[in-house]
């Protein structure tokens, strides 16, 4: 039965070609998804933990619980604390940060990145490890701001350029003193990063004389957790608590995969219509076969065959033409996540350099998904095979169909196919479009 069905596949290929093409949009664009979004994510996670070279353990402040009316305040980490921290043993650089939402406005007035994205910083002296000058200087004073180079990039700002920003009040017009290249996740996921001096930036957040995080640098020879520990001895715990680079790296990572999650959602449901229409395909494909071989199946019956090895050799048919259709989808899907990145490339959305990535999951659903759908699909009609009788099925009770039907239905899905198709890529169009 084994052989018998494997050369009904031979036998058939072209009728069966409308089923593996159904198939392979499925499973294409499933891998697809998955290749994308995985790919997306593990850049943005490398580019995060990059990010994060500077830091091997942040102080935190500690927020006061909240008593009866009273809403907790948030600790304050001072000069002196900074000061302390700088004198344990195994610290190297120690950094004060202060940060806050910074809104950029491009050429044409239009805010750069979206919402929690768009920050401001101080820049650290005159030469910060953390964000690395690529043209200019410095900024100093309240006129002067630096700007992250994709940010320029974008807006196409330059040293010298006069730059409209709001922080919490009036509108600044400072000049852009220099340009910084960063690894740091939000930028890479598209947003944008204003610097000032620091005591600039703590007037325009508010945070005169003190920092919202210290970022100490481990010296040559100790480990994060080693000087983690020693700064526990010297932080006082209801003012400020400590978390290592590798933490604060993953819980960037693991906020910018959540925002990723609704276009992965968006894109899976794409998938799964396809998937739908296919369905419909395959089973029509698999009655239009059986019906056609009604007394090939009979004379398998008369000669000894059971219903169960009827229905066998239906689903070893569906078996080879899902496992052909899903490996071939496998491969379209991994074209359609490097164009789905390229695209968002070349619509202006900032993607972080990285390679394609090709999990084992990611082959795994392909293969499952469409072996499964193959096989359920074409069980219905492999079990109606297995009920004629032999003696009506040998005779003209059972006239063979003709395969006008079939051929109504299989260019019907294949127009729903297409229609998926656009509506994808227009989904796509429009993400980027919301990312610049």
């Amino acid at each position: 039965m084994f052989r018998t069905a494997l050369r009904n596949v031979l036998a058939h290929k072209a009728r069966l070609l409308m089923t593996v093409l159904a198939v392979m949009l499925g499973v294409a664009f499933v891998s697809g998804t998955l290749v994308f979004t995985n790919t997306i994510s593990d850049a943005y996670q490398n580019s995060s933990a990059k990010g994060f070279d500077q830091v091997d353990v942040a102080i935190q402040p500690e927020t006061q619980d909240d008593k009866g009316d009273k809403v907790g305040k948030e600790q304050k980490l001072t000069q002196a604390l900074l000061e302390k921290a700088a004198k344990v043993p195994g610290a190297g650089t120690t950094v004060g940060v202060v940060s806050g939402f910074t809104a950029i406005a491009d050429k044409n007035g239009k805010l750069v990145g979206s919402g929690f994205q768009s920050q401001g910083g101080n820049y650290w002296g005159t030469k910060d490890a953390r964000y690395p000058l690529a043209e200019g200087h410095a900024p100093k004073g309240r006129n002067e701001v630096a700007l992250d180079a994709e940010t320029a990039r974008r807006t196409g700002y330059k040293v010298g350029d006069t730059v409209r920003l709001s922080v919490d009040g009036p509108v600044l017009t400072p000049t852009v003193a220099g340009i910084f290249t960063t690894d740091d996740g939000n930028v890479a996921a598209g947003g944008s990063l204003a610097l000032f001096d620091t005591a600039t930036a703590q007037q325009l957040f508010h945070r005169v004389g003190e920092y919202d995080e210290i970022d100490v640098k481990a010296a040559s020879g100790t480990s994060q957790t080693a000087l983690r520990g020693a700064l526990d001895q010297v932080v006082p715990k209801n003012i400020a608590s400590t978390t290592t680079g590798r933490q604060l790296a993953d819980d960037q990572a693991s906020a910018i995969s959540a925002a990723m999650s609704g276009m992965k959602t968006g894109l899976l449901v794409f998938a799964g219509i396809a998937l739908f229409v296919g369905t419909f395909i395959i089973a029509n494909t698999f009655t239009m076969l059986v019906a056609q071989r009604t007394k090939e199946l009979a004379l398998l019956r008369a000669v000894g065959a059971s219903r169960r090895q009827v229905t066998r050799s239906v689903l070893v048919e569906a078996f080879v033409v899902g496992a052909v259709a899903a490996v071939a989808g496998l491969l379209a899907g991994i074209g359609i996540g490097a164009g789905m990145r390229s695209l968002m490339g070349s619509l202006g959305a900032t993607v972080p350099d990285g390679p394609l990535v090709i999990s084992p999951g990611t082959i795994a659903t392909a293969l499952l998904v469409g072996i499964l759908i193959t096989m359920l699909a074409a069980w219905l009609p492999g079990r109606r095979a297995a009920k004629i009788p032999p003696v009506a099925a040998m005779s003209s009770v059972h006239a063979q169909a003709t395969t006008k039907s079939l051929v109504v239905r299989n260019t019907l899905g294949a127009l729903f196919a297409a229609a998926g198709i656009a509506v994808v890529l227009y989904a796509t169009t429009m993400s980027g479009s919301d990312g610049q």
